[in-house]
This record gives C-alpha cells, structure tokens and sequence, in this order.
C-alpha cells in the first residue's frame, strides 16, 4: 500500500507541475504578444480610467 501512495504522490505532482508550467508559458507569451502589438507594460498594469457615456 505504501508504494501505491507514494505513486499517487508521484503523479499528483506532476500534474500540478505541469499546470504551473503550462501557465507561466501562457503569461510569458501574452505578454509578448502585447509588447509586440505596440502595448506597453506600463499601460497592461496602469489602465486609463473608463470615461463615462452620459458625459
């Protein structure tokens, strides 16, 4: 039983490794794809507050 655990363990952690892996792959690429549309960081964490229509 104790091998069947440790297996479980085993595969559990890889999965979850592989979650962050795959979404620090994501973010890397969005942010690339951003920078090479002409965004600039600064503006991707500082937005320009929205105006509002009635005015």
């Amino acid at each position: 039983m104790k091998h069947l655990e440790k297996l479980t363990l085993l595969a559990v952690t890889t999965v979850y490794a592989g979650y962050f892996i795959r979404q620090a792959v994501r973010t890397r690429a969005e942010r690339l794809f951003r920078l090479a549309a002409g965004e600039s960081p600064y503006e991707r964490v500082h937005p320009r507050p929205l105006r509002s229509k009635s005015a």
